[in-house]
């Protein structure tokens, strides 16, 4: 018989809600985050080294390719920040691509954790423990088991009998301790995972933003270029279908001409304004005539009205045919 599948009524969703309130640094979004990946791959134990080989990667991006600031800097251009410095020590001594999969950065941590163990051990003094406090908000922010974490970890079990923790904690050496996450919350993070990770993308962000205020379009310069890419990959099949649908009924915004096999993907609003990959900023047009636009805004009442033509047109084949309906959903 399978096991039974339920919610408990009992679950602290407002603790839940509160664990990523009043950050000083960013180490709460990227460890829960890194921790609801762990958990979507169908794993509720794993070790701290996984947990914060995970964080690393997430943070790869944002160091390497875009140059953020994950926290504040020493005069003499030191970072402070523990995730910033674990990457930027993988980078001078890892051959890892600034573009790398996550898979691939993550394993290559694993293998090399001793260039980074210092990073981790002092993330693990405290991140992992701090991240349950808004579930035990009797202990206060200066009460001095925070820093005795053997004890800590032997209240989170007693606690976790009462109240069901997140997760408690396994005792072990260094990186080895163990993040087991209570069954009764499991079913709950499997099956919002979408809107939880949203919200801590939400939070990840507002956080990344306050420290990098001159940076555009922040939201999408957390993860690689070659993401980005795909994405615009599976964007080109879906309007191949839809123009070969309509046949010569759909036509360039611009040239007014029937497009052919040879278009480019363009964003109608131009990257640089609102940096936007989204598929209703994203239209075909005329491959010669996409560099002579370049980062130019379009002319509104000349190709607004054609604009939203050629999206009706997309939206309704999406809706009427099966077969653009399922490059859609890609």
């Amino acid at each position: 018989m399978d096991e039974l599948y339920f919610y408990d009524c009992n679950l602290n969703i407002k603790s839940f809600a509160g664990m990523l309130e009043n950050p000083t640094q960013c180490y709460k979004f990227f460890w829960l985050d890194s921790i609801m990946q762990l958990v979507a791959r169908g794993e509720n134990e794993f070790t701290f080294l996984e947990v914060f080989a995970g964080m690393i990667a997430d943070a790869w991006y944002a160091v390497k390719e875009y140059h953020l600031r994950l926290g504040p800097k020493s005069v003499d251009g030191t970072s402070f920040n523990l995730l910033e410095r674990a990457v930027n020590k993988i980078s001078e001594n890892v051959d890892v691509k600034n573009d790398e999969s996550r898979d691939i950065i993550i394993e290559k941590i694993k293998c090399n954790s001793k260039c980074v163990n210092s990073e981790m051990q002092d993330l693990a003094k405290n991140v992992p423990y701090r991240l349950l406090s808004s579930f035990v908000k009797e202990l206060g922010g200066n009460n001095p088991l925070w820093s005795k974490t053997g004890k800590l970890i032997s209240y989170f079990e007693m606690i976790n009998k009462k109240r069901c923790l997140l997760y408690t904690i396994e005792n072990g050496r260094g990186l080895t301790k163990k993040v087991i996450i209570n069954k009764l919350w499991n079913n709950f993070l499997i099956d919002n995972m979408v809107t939880i990770r949203g919200w801590i993308k939400m939070k990840k962000i507002k956080y990344l933003q306050d420290r990098n205020p001159g940076v555009p379009g922040l939201i999408y310069k957390l993860e690689p270029e070659k993401d980005k890419e795909r994405k615009l990959e599976n964007v080109r099949k879906l309007w191949d279908c839809v123009i070969d649908i309509n046949g010569v009924g759909f036509k360039d915004i611009y040239s007014k001409r029937h497009i052919e096999n040879k278009y480019a993907i363009d964003h109608f609003i131009p990257w640089s304004y609102v940096a936007n990959d989204e598929l209703w900023n994203l239209i075909p047009m005329d491959g010669n005539l996409n560099s002579s636009k370049n980062n130019k805004l379009p002319d509104w009442d000349a190709y607004y009205k054609k604009f939203c033509d050629n999206q009706y047109i997309l939206n309704e084949t999406i809706q009427t045919n099966e077969k653009a309906r399922e490059k859609f959903e890609k």
